[in-house]
């Protein structure tokens, strides 16, 4: 059995964790939910663990705020949806395929840029190139958010995603099966346990009423109150976040973009031809 889970906490961090994630302060009463979960999951039916440590097991606790009955919902839908969407998790198993979406530089995160502890990851969908498959997209996010989730911070505080929608060609969504969508929706809302706190979004352009619509269809309704619009305005996102920490594309007084993806790049790169998981 690999080692127990000991608590390293900042003394604010876990004040925050009890106070908004119902986590026990006492460690024996964390390892105790932490075997209560693990206790719940049915191997035979979604086969073995992926990773069966006391950490990956409280990053669902966390994720529902130690509600049992959510977090091995949540459980059972991860691995139910690595088992089978195989066009996602075939690539997150084989990022060096993802090398392409890495690349360009569409997806990078900042961690502790909002205001309230949560990481940041900024999108720049513009960036996404013709022909460029939306399965590949969907599996570089997994990969993002897994190594986001090595912080118990961001396991914590949650993440705040950023869009710039410059030049975003709407047709990439628009040529996937509404049921592949709903698909990959559902690994960010059902399985990945990861808290979503706030969605940010400019340049959004003449296409928004249809994006919303789209969105509307996948989102729940909670998520959805969540998404805020700026036109071309990015400014107005320093009340969440840390403007010192986004970059001048961005609305923000820190570090350029390309400054930002050098060093993300770096750490995604740390396992680039490893296997991976949640």
């Amino acid at each position: 059995m690999s080692e127990r889970y000991k608590c390293t906490l900042s003394p604010e961090l876990l004040e925050k964790a009890v106070t908004e994630l119902n986590e026990p302060r006492d460690n024996a009463e964390r390892l105790k939910a932490i075997d209560e979960l693990k206790a719940g999951y049915k191997e035979s039916k979604y086969g073995p663990l992926v990773n069966n440590s006391d950490g990956f097991l409280l990053r669902f606790l966390r994720a529902k705020k130690f509600d049992q009955k959510k977090a091995l919902n949540a459980l059972h839908n991860y691995h139910d949806t690595r088992n089978n969407f195989k066009e996602v998790f075939d690539k997150v198993n084989n990022p060096v395929l993802l090398k392409d979406v890495w690349n360009c530089g569409v997806m990078v995160a900042i961690e502790g840029a909002g205001k309230d502890g949560s990481c940041v990851v900024l999108e720049r969908a513009g960036k996404i190139q013709r022909g460029m498959d939306v399965y590949d997209l969907t599996a570089y996010g997994v990969l993002m958010m897994e190594k986001l989730l090595e912080n118990e911070q961001n396991q914590i505080c949650g993440m705040q995603s950023v869009d710039d929608l410059a030049d975003f060609n709407i047709s990439i969504l628009t040529k996937v099966s509404p049921v592949a969508l709903s698909r990959m929706n559902a690994i960010w809302q059902d399985a990945m346990p990861l808290r979503i706190k706030a969605m940010h979004m400019f340049n959004e352009g003449t296409f928004m009423d249809v994006l919303m619509g789209l969105l509307r269809l996948m989102l729940k309704e909670k998520l959805m109150k969540r998404i805020h619009l700026y036109g071309k305005d990015p400014s107005k996102m320093t009340d969440f976040i840390d403007p010192t920490k986004l970059p001048p594309s961005f609305g923000g007084t820190g570090p350029p973009i390309d400054e930002i993806i050098e060093t993300w790049n770096e750490r995604m790169s740390e396992a680039w031809s490893e296997d991976t998981h949640l």
